[in-house]
C-alpha cells in the first residue's frame, strides 16, 4: 500500500495543498482541484475540521489520493488514519510522528530544512521528505540531498507555483506541493479559478 502511493506521488508529480480557516473554502479548492486534474489532495490540519473533510473527500472521490498535512503529533496522526487519509505529511521532524506512521504502516513525509536533520530520518527508515520552506531552502538542496542519499525521494512546498514547478523537477524533486497559489485562484475566481489553475499544468 505504501509504495503503491509513492508511485502516485511520483507519477502523477502535482499535490494541491489546501491551507484555508474556512471549510467550506477547503472543500471548494479540493474539488477545483480535482475537477482540474490533481489526482493527489492534501488537507492540512489547519482547516477547521480538516479529517472530516479528508473523509468526505475520500468516500466522494474513489480513486483520488488525499493525505493530511501539517500534522505535529500522534493524536492528530491517528485521528486522520480514523479518518481514512492516505498518508501524512508533517512541517517538520517529529520522532513520536515518525514512528508511529511506521507502526501503522502508513506514509509519512517529514519535513527538513537542513541535511542534519534529513539524516536524522533517514536514520529512522523514512525516505520520502518534504523540503519546507522551499523558497528559503532551495532548489540546490535537492541536488545535494539526493548526491549524498540516493535513495530517497523529496517534494518541496512553500514557494512552489505552476511557473517555477518545471525548474524543481529539473532539480531532482519528485513530486511538487502547491499552496497558497490555490487560495490567490480561489479568492479572485472561484473554485473555477482552482480548476483552470491546474488544468494548464497537470
Amino acid at each position: 500500500m505504501v509504495k503503491g502511493i509513492i508511485d502516485t506521488l511520483k507519477k502523477d508529480k502535482v499535490v494541491a495543498v489546501i491551507r484555508t480557516n474556512s471549510y467550506e473554502e477547503a472543500k471548494e479548492i479540493s474539488i477545483g482541484a480535482i475537477e482540474g486534474g490533481v489526482k493527489v489532495i492534501e488537507v492540512t490540519m489547519s482547516v477547521p475540521n480538516s479529517e472530516k473533510l479528508i473523509k468526505e473527500l475520500k468516500e466522494t472521490y474513489t480513486n483520488i489520493l488525499v493525505g493530511a498535512g501539517t500534522v505535529l503529533t500522534k493524536d492528530q496522526l491517528n485521528l486522520c488514519i480514523e479518518n481514512k487519509a492516505d498518508f501524512i505529511v508533517s512541517p517538520c521532524l517529529s520522532e513520536d510522528v515518525i514512528m508511529e506512521s511506521k507502526n501503522c504502516n502508513i506514509l509519512v513525509i517529514p519535513g527538513v530544512m537542513t541535511m542534519s536533520e534529513l539524516n536524522s530520518a533517514y536514520s529512522k527508515g523514512i525516505r520520502f521528505f518534504k523540503v519546507f520552506p522551499g523558497n528559503v531552502v532551495g532548489k540546490d538542496f535537492i541536488k545535494a540531498a539526493k548526491s549524498i542519499f540516493c535513495d530517497i525521494d523529496i517534494m518541496p512546498t512553500g514557494g512552489v507555483n505552476n511557473e517555477n514547478m518545471l525548474e524543481w523537477i529539473e532539480a531532482g524533486a519528485d513530486c511538487i506541493g502547491i499552496g497558497s497559489d490555490l487560495n490567490k485562484a480561489f479568492k479572485n475566481f472561484g473554485k473555477n479559478g482552482v480548476t483552470k489553475y491546474f488544468e494548464k499544468i497537470v
